[in-house]
């Protein structure tokens, strides 16, 4: 973004079309108070932005020309975004939808018996061909083109409540992060009558206005949904978190610098199962699981570490001049430095310091926060991770390697710990789907790069 004068905005509005949809969405924007902008950006150049509702904060969009015309062609319909996930309530209509998919394959939806599909979508309302018994589920009647529907049998003390899955409505199609995102052609475009080709979650009837309310309600009906469909389908699905909440957890990453060589033959050989650990992190997708399996690669090494640890301070106790090895008081300290629990030496907390301690200097790991701006702002600003130490970069007297284990070691305590497993004044447990699961990323990088570090000092000559 590029800081400009208004006087320069107002001049580069003047020379837009005059049909442009997006001078029409900026009036209707106007009319319902949606905060909206227009902002200079070198070298795009002149860019249109809307602040839309998302509860009582704001989701920033940059507004294309095709989109604002998508946006326009549906009536610019009254809805709220819903929370971190790609979901909106519709006001007038009563109905919450969400982006959904499968971890198999959205395919994996075609297969649960009650799927329909759409015959006739240039309709207002699409007629949708009866259930025909014997036929296979997933096959040329319902192919990955077609527009389809599951609709859900509505509960005794709900009646009214409607819950289906299917192609996304129209009215979602034009202001879903899924058109928006870089996939595959045949993905972003709609199927006849604008329906999308990804499938959503629909709640209609739902008899909500506040979007907390709303959220939560679509919380509860797709968690019960989509557990039930595991157990009686063996289909994983989940809401698509918001392309914002996408890019804190994992496009905000930091963006490493990539070697200006050529790669070369490895020299270097990494323990095998450590690795392992390492590789199932990269390729979780998912938070806290993926924050656990580094923080096991550091706990694979902790033998090797803090026994080098103990070793150093019992060598330094026993050069003292002053140890005698008839004083019960010299070998009591001898004792406390060999006596440790498991395989290693010391309490857990005090192995990982040992291990990190082993593999990085203070150095190291300032400097890896300190020269990424998302890092640096989420470990300077305000504490997104309550409950955990704090990393302060500017205080140097302290011992800012034991800082970082506190807090490594204190996030994964409430990933894996309960309040009960720590007695009344232990921190709540850190749950996938909350506010500060979708903060972690930060955090994920820290332990990963630690990981590397640890994986990087277990390593050793290639024979081949």
């Amino acid at each position: 973004m590029t800081d400009v004068s208004s006087d320069f905005i107002e001049q580069k509005k003047a020379e837009l079309e005059e049909d442009d949809p997006r001078r029409k969405l900026e009036t209707l924007c106007q009319e319902r108070r949606i905060e909206c902008s227009w902002i200079w950006h070198e070298p795009v150049g002149l860019r249109f932005r809307v602040g839309f509702p998302n509860g009582r904060e704001k989701r920033w969009q940059y507004i294309t020309i095709d989109e604002a015309q998508g946006i326009l062609s549906v009536d610019f319909p009254a809805f709220t975004y819903m929370g971190d996930f790609d979901a909106a309530l519709f006001t007038t209509s009563q109905t919450i939808e969400a982006a959904i998919r499968s971890d198999l394959s959205n395919f994996a939806f075609f297969e649960i018996p009650g799927v329909k599909k759409i015959e006739h979508p240039q309709l207002e309302f699409p007629v949708l061909e009866e259930d025909v018994e014997d036929e296979p589920r997933f096959g040329p009647r319902i192919r990955p083109t077609d527009a389809w529907v599951l609709e859900f049998s509505p509960t005794p003390d709900r009646p009214d409540l409607k819950v289906e899955m299917g192609s996304a409505s129209r009215e979602f199609t034009v202001i879903s992060d899924r058109r928006r995102r870089r996939v595959i052609a045949r993905d972003r475009t709609p199927l006849p009558n604008g329906l999308g080709r990804f499938p959503t979650l629909r709640i209609s009837g739902v008899q909500v206005t506040r979007h907390d309310e709303a959220l939560d309600l679509l919380k509860r009906i797709s968690g019960a949904i989509f557990f039930e469909l595991d157990l009686q389908y063996g289909v994983a699905a989940s809401i698509i978190p918001s392309f914002a909440s996408e890019r804190a957890r994992r496009g905000s990453r930091v963006q490493q610098e990539r070697a200006q060589r050529s790669p070369r033959n490895p020299q270097n050989q990494y323990p095998e199962k450590p690795l392992s650990l390492y590789w199932y992190g990269r390729s979780s997708g998912i938070p806290l699981l993926e924050y656990l399996a580094y923080y096991q690669v550091l706990e694979y090494f902790f033998p090797s570490f803090s026994h080098r640890d103990t070793l150093e301070k019992l060598r330094n106790e026993l050069l003292d001049p002053r140890f005698r090895a008839d004083d019960d008081s010299n070998l009591v300290r001898i004792i406390s430095l060999t006596s440790g629990t498991g395989k290693g030496f010391g309490s857990e907390r005090d192995q990982l310091r040992s291990t990190i301690a082993g593999c990085v200097t203070e150095g190291h790991v300032r400097d890896f926060i300190e020269n990424n701006e998302v890092l640096h702002e989420h470990f300077s600003g305000k504490q997104k991770i309550k409950d955990v130490a704090h990393l302060n970069l500017a205080d140097a007297r302290n011992d800012f390697l034991t800082a970082v284990a506190n807090r490594v070691y204190e996030i994964r305590c409430r990933i894996v710990h309960t309040k009960e497993d720590g007695g009344r004044d232990a921190a709540d447990l850190l749950l996938p789907f909350s506010k500060e699961a979708e903060e972690l990323g930060p955090d994920i990088e820290l332990v990963k790069y630690l990981a590397q570090k640890v994986l990087i000092a277990g390593a050793s000559h290639l024979r081949l």
